[in-house]
């Protein structure tokens, strides 16, 4: 692959040359399979008459362990760096208009293995992860022949209410990010709803242009017959730091006819301060459609010009590497949950609860001891910064996209170590300028891991 600017846009009219693959799973709408084991129908039944009775946020209930999926909600995180190279390429973008293409391309590129991925491979319903406890960590990373090492780093900076903060990095191209979610859930008829509360900050070191984007919200179909699966919902935008935005909107499939996880959307130049859907003053570049779970397109609104956004069955997702749980910290995701996991994998549901209490309990003890002492827990690789406090520039972008996305919050979970502190002077000094402070402990772990 050539690295001139001519041939990263040819890459969205075709999958990046040398990486398609025949491996990739087929993605489904519906699994035929049944997440509840026979034995468990009536524990089910119970656990279905709880939920559709429950008024509260659904994450605070405990899910039956055969409903659990045995990774932790940390991992799911790690899909915003499934394809390193379509990460790193755009920082090989010589404009802006190519840039926010791009990183379009690139957000859309993180959705499928976060929301659809798990079912398409197994054809079984989608399953609860784990609840992060707090301070718990999840490193990761990727290898790619052209653009070297992509590493990730996530860590549960809150436990009330539940907060992911996620950092991602691939330093031989010059791009990261950070960013947190959240999740807030309750029944809807007969779907669960899920609002994704949070934020993503995109940055590069060869362009001073950054963008910030929104989560779409989940909503979980299919649960009463014990076969769920995950459609998306909502818009969500990119807005760079030039004046440029990406606005999504996904759409659920309709009762009576229509296809699941379509999406379609358009890029365009504004420089007002605040989004105002469908403004006279928006400059409209490109539009694009398609499915989120398989193939979508972009058109060149000035030439008409078609051609490929993403396709997920062009090109596999890299593969991940993840140390040995031996070789784990205390803290990390796998070795806090493997007697759970190996639990769960084994079908011994029975167990599994048990050493879940066992861990639950743990942190229970430890609010309790640190409350009693007077400490406050502290993240060990990122720190609150509220947009009252950024950079004018963030301030600014964030604060166009308030009145369309309010649940990107008002401040970010920036981690310790990102390059933009060091290029502004802005050590992390001062974590108490969050309003989310943290209400449970674990343990601590070194604040550098990258």
């Amino acid at each position: 692959m050539t690295s001139d600017s001519k041939s990263v846009s040819s890459n969205l009219s075709s999958a990046s040359s040398g990486r398609a693959s025949s491996g990739a799973a087929t993605p489904v709408s519906e699994p035929t399979g049944n997440i509840v084991p026979s034995s468990r129908s009536g524990d089910f039944m119970s656990f279905l008459k709880d939920v559709l009775s429950f008024t509260g946020d659904l994450s605070s209930m405990t899910c039956p362990s055969f409903l659990l999926n045995g990774i932790s909600l940390l991992e799911y995180g790690a899909h915003w760096s499934d394809y390193p190279h379509i990460l790193a390429e755009i920082t090989k973008a010589t404009s802006s208009e190519e840039r926010i293409k791009l990183v379009a391309r690139w957000f859309v590129s993180t959705l499928y293995g976060s929301y659809n991925k798990r079912v398409a491979e197994s054809n079984s319903g989608e399953k609860k992860p784990f609840n992060p406890i707090l301070g718990e960590q999840f490193l990761a990373s990727w290898d790619d022949a052209e653009y070297g090492e992509t590493k990730f780093v996530c860590e549960q900076v809150s436990h009330h209410p539940p907060v992911s903060a996620i950092y991602f990095e691939n330093a031989q191209a010059g791009i990261y990010g950070s960013g947190h979610f959240s999740q807030k859930s309750k029944f809807k008829g007969t779907t669960m709803k899920v609002v994704q509360e949070g934020r993503v900050t995109l940055r590069m070191k060869n362009s001073d242009e950054f963008y910030c984007l929104s989560l779409p919200d989940l909503n979980i179909c299919s649960i009463l017959s014990g076969k769920p699966f995950l459609e998306m919902s909502s818009t969500t935008f990119i807005r760079s730091s030039k004046g440029y935005t990406a606005e999504f909107h996904w759409y659920t499939k309709p009762w009576l006819y229509g296809e699941y996880h379509k999406f379609d959307g358009k890029v365009f130049k504004d420089a007002a301060t605040t989004f105002v859907q469908d403004s006279l003053a928006q400059e409209q570049l490109f539009t694009f459609k398609g499915k989120w779970v398989a193939e979508s397109r972009v058109t060149d609104v000035a030439t008409g010009e078609d051609s490929v956004l993403f396709d997920v069955q062009a090109q596999p997702s890299a593969d991940i590497i993840i140390k040995p749980v031996g070789e784990q910290s205390e803290l990390e995701s796998r070795r806090v949950w493997q007697k759970v996991s190996e639990a769960l994998n084994s079908g011994n549901y029975d167990v599994a609860s048990k050493e879940k209490t066992v861990i639950e309990e743990a942190q229970r003890a430890l609010r309790k001891s640190r409350a009693e002492a007077g400490e406050q827990w502290k993240p060990s690789m990122f720190y609150w910064v509220d947009d009252s406090s950024d950079n004018e520039a963030v301030k600014a972008c964030y604060t166009y996209l308030y009145s369309a996305k309010d649940s990107i919050g008002t401040g970010s979970w920036v981690y310790n170590n990102s390059p933009h502190l060091a290029e502004q002077s802005a050590a992390p000094s001062a974590y108490a300028s969050g309003t989310q402070t943290p209400s449970d402990a674990f343990s601590t772990a070194p604040s550098s891991v990258l």
